[in-house]
């Protein structure tokens, strides 16, 4: 077995020895401690394997005789290696090719979405993207069982999530929450949603609890849908012949409310702005350093290390290749000059400014629907104070009725 490697490593070659008596060359060279084997006669000679390092030998013995000696086919190592010399563009090339294969293949290029109904495709993306999942993202760089928990956690329409990576497109499989159906269709209330001031109510069905200019608070019953019919002695009795007829009107029946109160409701919203403003601007300018550390020593592909700006933002961006010799690291370095910016505000652009701020909070509670009918700004810091804090406080009028079954526990009958 070591005698078989070592002719591989070494290099063997077959020979062909024409000539009379080739005996005595075969004879000659054992007997200079050449190693030969394979010895076999044919019509025209002798054939047998050598070594490389005593073919030289045998061939001066050879020369040395008048024997006619040539190369049958020769094998090992070291013709590979010529071959691979001759052919090194070749395999080359081919190497290039399998590692960028690889390489591209260590990458997500497709995003597939599919079991999802009413949650929109781009909402999903989006999620997946911030941890990790999105085109041109390295397989490396995200956990599988990271990214399903992030978007059960993020998107609360769903229930279950499961991330399938296969070859260069990932595959994200959803299941959305069945949420049982909240329409109301038997007897309900009509119920304040929030506290207000009655402006104008409209009955369509059920019995009005309240009336313009009451305040309610929120979960009042503000059309009820349990009707209590007015009192014997209140009816005019228009014949008593009729009346022993009639069947017994006395009991409350309940009915499903309808209706709208309007009413004023009040917000109040809070903003500030710093009496002196520092900002950091780009100025356009940039450098890019891009640079290789392997486990020995870093190599700089682009740009100069060293070299920055006196003020910058930093964005870094690194692909690590894991290998039997240790982790390669890929880093992509962008730095961004800034320019430093400071504004001055007067007290009344301060307050303006922080009123704006305010009024940008409120209206993101404030439905489209909903209309403001009246405001007031109070300033609550001192003149002496860095910064401008306001609250202002806006008035609108809007519905804020929405239908409550009716408790069963409400009618004592």
């Amino acid at each position: 077995m070591a005698n078989k490697l070592f002719d591989q490593v070494g290099g063997t070659v077959t020979v062909k020895l024409k000539g009379k008596s080739e005996e005595r060359v075969i004879n000659m060279a054992l007997a200079r401690g050449i190693y030969l084997w394979d010895i076999k006669r044919t019509e025209d000679g002798m054939d047998f394997k050598v070594r490389t390092s005593g073919y030289k030998a045998l061939q001066n013995i050879a020369e040395e005789n008048n024997f006619n000696l040539s190369i049958v086919t020769s094998e090992g190592l070291p013709f590979y290696r010529n071959l691979l010399k001759r052919r090194l563009g070749f395999f080359g090339g081919a190497l290039i090719f399998i590692f960028a294969l690889y390489l591209i293949s260590s990458f997500v290029w497709f995003v597939d979405i599919s079991g999802n109904h009413s949650v929109d495709n781009k909402r999903i993306i989006l999620t997946a993207a911030k941890y990790g999942v999105y085109q041109g993202a390295a397989k490396w760089n995200f956990s599988r069982s990271q990214v399903e928990e992030g978007i059960l956690r993020d998107i609360s329409e769903i229930s279950y999530a499961e991330l399938d990576i296969q070859g260069v497109k990932a595959h994200i499989k959803v299941v959305e929450k069945i949420l049982p159906k909240r329409d109301i269709t038997g007897p309900c209330h009509m119920v304040a949603i929030k506290d207000g001031v009655v402006d104008d109510i409209l009955v369509l069905e059920g019995q009005a609890n309240v009336k313009p200019g009451d305040v309610v608070g929120k979960g009042d019953i503000l059309i009820s849908g349990i009707i209590f019919p007015p009192k014997k002695d209140e009816i005019v009795e228009e014949n008593k012949e009729n009346e022993e007829n009639k069947e017994d009107s006395s009991l409350p029946y309940e009915v499903r409310a309808r209706g709208e109160v309007k009413a004023r409701v009040w917000y109040d919203g809070y903003g500030e702005c710093e009496m002196k403003s520092e900002k950091k601007l780009l100025t356009g300018q940039e450098k890019k350093i891009i640079y290789l550390e392997t486990p020995w020593r870093t190599f700089t592909i682009r740009g100069q290390r060293d070299t920055s700006y006196p003020l910058y933002t930093k964005q870094i961006k690194r692909n690590i290749f894991k290998t039997q010799w240790g982790d390669f690291a890929l880093y992509r370095l962008t730095l961004r000059e800034q320019t430093q910016s400071i504004k001055e505000y007067r007290e009344s652009d301060a307050v303006d400014i922080a009123r704006k701020k305010a009024m940008q909070i409120l209206k993101k509670r404030l439905g489209k629907s909903q209309k403001i009918i009246d405001s007031k700004v109070e300033v609550l810091s001192s003149p002496s104070d860095s910064v401008i804090r306001v609250k202002v406080s806006i008035e609108t009028i809007e519905n804020i009725v929405i239908e409550q079954p009716i408790n069963v526990s409400e009618n004592g009958n």
